[in-house]
């Protein structure tokens, strides 16, 4: 006979009388003499041997739809997996028993929380390790297990919820004596090494708290690439080597003190830098270079074949001359006629007026002039046009270049966004001395120059220049741009793919067939020693800024 601690000795099988199974009703002899049975068919406990039956809790993982019937599932250990009892519930992780047996584990679910809120489980089928899921786990989540966590000197992030269990335990049980006051902090991604990343970056408040952050994902293609993946953003966090896949094997196969010492003593620190050989790159090499995708002006597409990933442009224009409305002319073709997302860093405007500005680019009328005639659902309807298009940084937070950086790194892992404005440039350095200011400006024009190679991203920063010297023509009055004028230009034309320039004379002596009328010109490209001059035409009455149509005779 087999001691079950839970229902009392089990006896054998019979047929149940209530749903006329053969073989599912269990019979258990308890220890004051009495017995009783289960059917794991129809779920239903029997007092006795005859048919009196009282309803029992539903434990089939198939009829699992509400949190709520998960919840009221017991928490156990996993003993093929090693993992105790305790380690389960301080994970707080529920399971699902056979209904054949009673007594074998089927499915495990896992809770997933945002701010500490349950919103859903990770449902594992133990037999065939399928995953599905119950309530609402889209979008950012806490990283699992993140309620036992309190900060400290150390943070161990696994690939796996087994994993982060199996690590939790082996620390607990082999920490020395004088260490076990210490409980470990061991949290697991919630969607495996695909969204490794992101998982880091919504957690940040999280991995704040904690002086080292190891790295302890799988030892496979994916666990290794995904390490390489958050390793680009975060390239002080430490790695740990395992011998075997990952934890949870580690433990099963008798190397808890391996996988100890792997995570607690040996993790460390990665060497970024990799040299490669020719074969290593000659397919990537191969690739044909291709177009990227268009400026909304013909000329300045031709000359830079298109905007492309891995690149920088620099806009530079005195005050009034028309670098905003080249800014909010771009990102209107880049969101409606190129269908690409923008991440725009006005950093002089609030996100509300350059909300209202590409808006009126869409409307073609100023919605931001008292005299322009409009309703107030034609704005609405053109603003919620915009919306999941363009996201804003708001000036209100910091203007220094690190947080811009690190919204930039996020914005592109998490929302997909592969280009960005920032305008203007000098305010990135606003404060800064005479002395300091290039100082820091090289110092930005490197890091942007770094971030771009990292990731396919294009960066377009907009400039103030110099004033020209006392006796020459000055910029108001269409004198030309050079880049020697712009703050920073020896870091820009060192670091930067692209140099633009803008002109206009805005003097009460223009021409009249110059009056709204720019003029666009390369100023460097370090890449190709490309060139173009085109004329741009500003119409006050569409808000649109391009070239004018060409004449054939």
């Amino acid at each position: 006979m087999l001691e079950n601690k839970d229902k009392g000795t089990f006896l054998y099988h019979t047929s149940c009388e209530l749903c006329g199974s053969s073989d599912a009703h269990a019979r258990y002899l308890q220890a004051d003499g009495s017995e009783d049975g289960t059917c794991f068919s129809c779920n239903t406990y029997h007092k006795s041997s005859t048919a009196e039956v009282v309803p029992i809790k539903q434990y089939k993982a198939s009829k699992m739809k509400t949190i709520e019937e998960i919840n009221d599932l017991p928490i156990l250990g996993v003993p093929d997996r090693l993992i105790k009892k305790e380690t389960a519930e301080k994970y707080r992780m529920r399971a699902s028993l056979s209904e054949k047996d009673g007594a074998t584990v089927t499915h495990l679910y896992c809770p997933d929380t945002l701010d500490g809120k349950l919103v859903g489980y990770e449902c594992k089928d133990t037999a065939n390790k399928s995953f599905s899921s119950v309530g609402d786990r889209k979008g950012e989540l806490d990283l699992f297990g993140s309620w036992t966590c309190t900060g400290g000197n150390k943070l161990f992030i696994t690939e796996g919820r087994l994993d982060a269990m199996a690590l939790h335990q082996t620390i607990t049980d082999l920490n020395p004596e004088k260490y076990k006051a210490f409980k470990p902090s061991v949290v697991s991604l919630t969607r495996g090494v695909g969204t490794a990343v992101k998982d880091l970056l919504s957690n940040k408040k999280l991995l704040a708290k904690y002086k080292e952050v190891v790295l302890v994902f799988d030892n496979d293609t994916h666990g290794k690439k995904a390490v390489k993946d958050c390793l680009k953003v975060f390239p002080l966090y430490k790695t740990a080597k395992l011998d075997l896949k990952d934890a949870n094997e580690m433990l099963m196969k008798g190397k808890a003190q391996e996988l100890y010492d792997a995570c607690v003593w040996n993790a460390s620190v990665e060497r970024q830098g990799e040299v490669v050989d020719v074969h290593d790159i000659i397919e990537s090499a191969m690739l044909k270079p291709q177009m990227g995708i268009s400026f909304p002006w013909q000329t300045v597409t031709k000359a830079c074949f298109g905007i492309r990933p891995h690149t920088i442009h620099c806009v530079g224009a005195a005050p009034k001359i028309g670098k905003t409305d080249h800014q909010h002319q771009l990102v209107h073709h880049l969101v409606y006629n190129e269908k690409v997302k923008v991440g725009m860093f006005d950093l002089e405007n609030s996100p509300v007026k350059t909300a209202k500005k590409l808006a009126s680019k869409q409307a073609k009328k100023d919605f931001t002039r008292p005299d322009t005639v409009y309703q107030d659902s034609e704005l609405r309807q053109t603003l919620e046009g915009l919306d999941g298009k363009v996201r804003f940084y708001d000036r209100a937070g910091s203007r220094d270049w690190e947080a811009i950086k690190t919204t930039i790194t996020e914005m592109h892992l998490l929302d997909g966004i592969n280009i960005f404005m920032i305008d203007p440039m000098t305010t990135l350095v606003q404060g800064c001395d005479a002395s300091q200011t290039n100082t820091e400006l090289g110092k930005i024009c490197s890091s942007a120059a770094d971030l771009v190679s990292v990731y396919p991203i294009t960066i377009f920063f907009y400039s103030h220049v110099n004033p020209k010297p006392k006796g020459s023509m000055p910029h108001e009055k269409g004198a030309r741009v050079y880049s020697s004028e712009f703050f920073g230009s020896r870091s820009m034309e060192r670091f930067f793919h692209y140099g633009h320039g803008i002109s206009r004379d805005r003097s009460d002596e223009c021409p009249d067939d110059r009056k709204n009328m720019s003029e666009f010109y390369m100023l460097f490209d370090r890449d190709f020693g490309q060139s173009y001059t085109c004329d741009v035409y500003f119409d006050e009455s569409t808000v649109t800024y391009l070239e004018p149509m060409r004449r054939s005779w």
